[in-house]
């Protein structure tokens, strides 16, 4: 089956047991699949990848906002930026993947190969 034909069952199936349609695929989700790369939604990727995608996603975005606002002016190294920006993305990351967790738990979401799949 097509990712996107497995993608729009997904979707479906997550609405059809209450989770809302942006909370099913968002807005970081949506982008990602707009540049055309084949991410399951949060729901189906498991704890290590929501944990993956939304720690790097927000490691770069806070890191470069915290450079360009704060960091910069107070003189923080590379290896001193990069490494809060670091650590502040793996807290995020793993405090997204916990709550997606739980919903898949809540809501019984399937395994992404019981959707038939590529």
């Amino acid at each position: 089956m097509h990712f996107r034909c497995q993608l729009d069952r997904s979707l479906a199936l997550l609405s059809s047991r209450g989770v809302s349609r942006r909370h099913a695929a968002p807005l970081l989700f949506r982008l990602l699949w707009r540049l055309g790369l084949r991410v399951r939604p949060p729901h189906f990727l498991g704890f290590t990848g929501v944990a993956f995608v939304y720690g790097t996603w927000f490691t770069s975005v806070w890191g470069m906002f915290m450079w360009a606002l704060v960091w910069s002016e107070l003189g923080k190294g590379i290896v001193d930026v990069a490494l809060r920006a670091a650590a502040a993305g793996a807290c995020f990351g793993l405090m997204i993947a916990w709550l997606y967790a739980r919903e898949r738990r809540e809501f019984a979401v399937p395994a992404w190969d019981a959707l038939g799949g590529d």
